[in-house]
């Protein structure tokens, strides 16, 4: 199993900047989560969450991976001043790999997820929730 450490991943910065996810609770195995948190902001209600888990799916034949990435938003109450949590944008990811799946594909595989979400036009589609037409 991979070892869980802390994760840098670039912001959306025009010149992007690293940010490290600290690694908050590893996962015990399966149908356990992981969770990371960029420990940025005035209150830990409102730090960017990155949660991964896997298992075996029902029937034996596959592995599933879920992938949970939250970004909160958050406000200063008027009458208090106190930071408040808004609204927040959730990405859920499951990957299925069978495991009869062909390992001289699964790099494939990878790049495929990796460079898809780094395209533009499906940046566009994630950026607000709308689809390629």
């Amino acid at each position: 199993m991979p070892q869980a450490v802390d994760l840098v991943i670039n912001n959306g910065a025009g010149t992007p900047v690293a940010k490290t996810f600290t690694l908050m609770t590893p996962a015990s195995g399966d149908n356990s989560p992981a969770l990371w948190a960029l420990k940025e902001g005035t209150i830990s209600k409102v730090f960017p969450t990155i949660e991964e888990s896997a298992r075996k799916n029902a029937s034996g034949d596959a592995r599933k991976c879920n992938i949970t990435i939250k970004v909160p938003s958050s406000y200063t109450e008027a009458a208090t001043g106190l930071t408040a949590v808004g609204s927040a944008a959730v990405f859920n990811g499951t990957v299925t790999m069978p495991t009869d799946f062909p390992e001289a594909l699964k790099n494939d595989f990878v790049a495929f997820v990796k460079n898809a979400m780094a395209n533009t036009l499906i940046q566009a589609c994630v950026r607000d929730a709308l689809p390629a037409v």
